[in-house]
């Protein structure tokens, strides 16, 4: 690090009996360090502001203790550093990527990504990934109207946003992306225009498309990084044209709904994780109802228009689903859903996983899947 200074997330703070609490409560982060009575751990916490060089925080600590060492200082700054608690100061966006307005837009996005990055890395990097990430969103409903104004705010490259549907007021109580004035309108086309509204520095390219096979699904995939399913219809069967594209492609993909309470979702990456098809072989196998409900669904009810959901259970779903988006393409954090399946109890708020699903090398669809 040139200059190397504390997160200004993680202000130092005494709080008595020789200890520094930093971090302040942060899960997995915040902790306390020791002083001794000449307070060395605080003087040099002060002196981490960004504004001095390393070398130039050894002479300094060392006018005010002649006896610590360089070594020392360099010691004591790896260690916070590698703690997660230090940054560079020299280090800025890219302004070939962001233009002013975009920095500042984003400042918030980055002060987020500091609690993750360690140097070399900063929260700029990460935005600047974000930034370079091609996404669709499939079904402008209650999950995928939240997705896509979370991931607009936040700041993706571009946005394929696709829908079959007009807006009709039956919508309005948990698709925030339409208002009554947007009764009659194709999805696609009001929610680019609001979409653009939230964020003019991110592409959205609306696609009026029906998924009605493996083909209009392929067709989706080209060119993302990612796709979000939040699309449920037809039942069962869309899940599985979406899986055949995705490890065709080797595009990871999403897929989130809700059933009453209870929500959940996915992230399936190709040659890295199980597919859809790996996980609906094992739960039939550990399901003995499981294959004959499916295809009953399937069969008898993949186009039912009974929707129970409201605006908080759709605004917590497709903002879950949009962080655990987020992860996955810059690198920030593990996303949740990786490889096996979130479900959060509403009622009582209990979030559980399953059991991260097996690759099952005999499948029929990604068996000899590429890792991606």
């Amino acid at each position: 690090m040139l200059r190397p200074r504390v997160k200004p997330i993680f202000p130092p703070i005494p709080i008595g009996g020789g200890k520094i609490r930093i971090g302040w409560y942060d899960y997995g982060i915040a902790g306390e360090l020791d002083d001794d009575e000449q307070g060395h751990t605080w003087h040099l916490l002060q002196l981490l502001s960004g504004e001095h060089t390393l070398p130039e925080i050894a002479r300094l600590m060392q006018e005010f203790d002649p006896l610590v060492r360089d070594e020392e200082v360099g010691d004591a700054v790896d260690q916070l550093a590698a703690a997660g608690y230090l940054e560079d100061a020299a280090v800025g966006p890219d302004v070939s990527l962001f233009s002013p307005p975009e920095i500042e837009r984003y400042r918030r996005n980055v002060e987020f990504f500091s609690h993750f990055h360690h140097p070399p890395l900063s929260g700029h990097d990460f935005q600047a990934r974000l930034r370079k990430s091609r996404i669709a969103v499939v079904g402008l409903g209650g999950l995928g109207s939240y997705a896509a104004l979370a991931l607009t705010a936040m700041g993706v490259g571009e946005l394929l946003v696709v829908d079959c549907d007009t807006v009709e007021a039956v919508n309005l109580n948990r698709q925030v992306l339409y208002t009554d004035a947007d009764v009659g309108r194709a999805k696609t086309e009001a929610a680019v225009e609001r979409l653009a509204q939230v964020n003019p520095h991110v592409s959205v390219t609306p696609l009026f498309l029906e998924i009605d096979g493996p083909k209009s699904a392929a067709e989706v995939f080209a060119g993302r990084d990612l796709v979000i399913c939040a699309a449920d219809r037809p039942r069962v069967r869309i899940y599985e044209w979406f899986n055949a594209a995705s490890v065709g492609a080797g595009v990871p993909w999403v897929r989130g709904g809700n059933t009453g309470l209870t929500v959940s979702l996915f992230l399936h990456a190709p040659g890295r994780t199980a597919c859809f098809a790996c996980v609906q072989r094992t739960t039939h196998e550990e399901l003995p109802w499981y294959e004959a409900a499916s295809r009953y669904l399937a069969e008898n009810l993949a186009t039912g228009t009974f929707n129970p959901c409201t605006a908080p259970v759709a605004g917590l779903l497709g903002s879950i689903v949009a962080l655990d988006t987020v992860k996955y393409l810059t690198g920030v954090a593990a996303p949740a859903a990786l490889g096996r399946r979130l479900l959060i109890d509403l009622a009582r708020m209990d979030v559980a996983y399953s059991e991260e699903e097996p690759r099952r090398p005999d499948c029929l669809v990604c068996g000899d899947a590429p890792r991606r």
